[in-house]
């Protein structure tokens, strides 16, 4: 072997093992859904997965690394979103489970979101799986938009501005979840832009709706759990 010198540790060590890192499965998945969501998405399910981070296995990863940094943080997303401190004690509840079941979340929100996509967008010819695969991703982006909020906790306790920041994301996940679908469809042989935009939004909304009411179905459990009490 050859004597070490800046060129050899510059070359086999830093450079490589920054490549190395940049072309992690997680890190180079994250790039992707922050940079181009539905573009890459659409590639990993028509083939081209190896650089890819499977689904399932990312979702679990950023809720885990989710539950770590709410450990940690000053404020919870119940403490921005309502000022009644009964309001808090029932969103922090429902947050938290959330939070600690996310394949309870997924196995009950995703079949129902995509059965909404499959819908909207069939004459794309991706099969119902590949449906719950694509929105399984967007959960995956939308996962790290929602600790915006923890991750500036850290930094500021400024209550207000942490509820400016939370509305801010509120607005950032219903714009990220239409770039998402509107870029994974967007074919003009199939589709007429207004038809994309127009049934992007559809499915968008009602994605949220099905947030809405999960927490809705949860609560309803809870209350006969309780005997009739929250």
């Amino acid at each position: 072997t050859s004597r070490f010198s800046f060129q050899h540790i510059f070359k086999n060590d830093i450079a490589s093992k920054y490549y190395s890192f940049v072309k992690n499965p997680a890190f180079y998945t994250l790039k992707e859904l922050a940079t181009r969501p539905g573009d890459s998405i659409r590639e990993y399910l028509l083939g081209k997965r190896v650089n890819h981070m499977n689904y399932m296995s990312l979702f679990l990863l950023l809720s885990g690394i989710g539950i770590f940094i709410d450990q940690y943080t000053h404020f919870s997303l119940a403490d921005v979103t309502t000022d009644d401190e009964a309001g808090k004690k029932i969103l922090a509840n429902y947050f938290n489970f959330v939070r600690d079941n996310p394949k309870t979340y997924i196995a009950i929100t995703i079949p129902i979101v995509s059965i909404f996509t499959y819908l909207l967008f069939k004459k794309s010819k991706f099969n119902f799986s590949e449906h719950l695969i694509l929105n399984i991703y967007k959960a995956s982006g939308l996962l790290v938009l929602t600790k915006i909020v923890s991750l500036f906790s850290f930094i500021t306790s400024n209550l207000t501005f942490l509820k400016a920041i939370s509305q801010m994301t509120e607005i950032g996940v219903f714009a990220y979840s239409f770039w998402f679908v509107y870029q994974f469809f967007y074919d003009k042989t199939l589709y007429s832009k207004f038809v994309i935009i127009s049934r992007t939004s559809v499915s968008v909304v009602l994605g949220l709706l099905i947030s809405s009411l999960f927490m809705l179905i949860y609560w309803i459990i809870v209350f006969a759990i309780n005997g009739g009490k929250v």
